[in-house]
């Protein structure tokens, strides 16, 4: 009876050890700040798009709780100004850059930093080229987990080549972003067919 006792508070130990260990675990805090734009075409769903899919790639990482920055005017390539927005938004971390459009290709230049520049982790860089749009998509999840990693604070596991781990339908993204575009062109034509003759 001594022994079933005994052991059944080992099991009840053990598993108390585990669950207090999972709770102390702790979860970074992300920023995703909206991309700063360099496209002839209309920003807004651009950048919505972008911010989007960051975001919901960031927070299926282990340890990371991202939240997405909405307000345009907090897009930003300065680390300074980065920092300061996540901070605002009561981030760990703040991720932020550029997005590139020219002629069918595009290329994405992100940042990873912790908002506190005195932390021990320094800031990551990852560019991403593609010939065109629907190239890149599949392309963020390879970027959102090294991303992930470097926050986590695994330098060595963030800088090591990281297998492609789809966990969204690109398809369902691009069909999404392929409806924003055309609302956007319809508005466009709308507007012109109701503006005043010029003749």
């Amino acid at each position: 009876m001594t022994c079933r006792l005994l052991r059944a508070l080992s099991i009840a130990l053990a598993a108390t050890a585990l669950a207090l260990a999972a709770s102390a675990q702790e979860v970074a805090r992300v920023a995703v700040l909206p991309v700063v734009i360099h496209s002839i075409e209309e920003s807004a769903y651009l950048r919505a798009g972008i911010s989007e899919m960051l975001t919901s790639r960031l927070s299926q990482q282990a340890g990371v709780s991202a939240l997405r920055v909405d307000d345009a005017s907090a897009a930003t390539a300065d680390a300074d100004a980065a920092r300061t927005a996540g901070r605002a938004a009561g981030a760990s971390w703040v991720v932020y850059g550029s997005f590139t459009r020219f002629g069918e290709g595009a290329s994405l230049d992100l940042r990873c930093i912790p908002v506190e520049s005195a932390g021990s982790a320094g800031p990551r860089s990852v560019f991403v080229h593609a010939g065109a749009l629907s190239e890149l998509i599949p392309r963020l999840d390879n970027v959102v987990t090294r991303m992930g990693a470097h926050i986590r604070g695994g330098a060595a596991a963030a800088n090591a080549a990281l297998p492609v781990a789809p966990t969204v339908d690109v398809q369902a993204e691009l069909a999404a972003l392929k409806s924003r575009i055309e609302a956007l062109e319809a508005r466009g034509a709308t507007a012109t067919a109701g503006s005043p003759s010029t003749n």
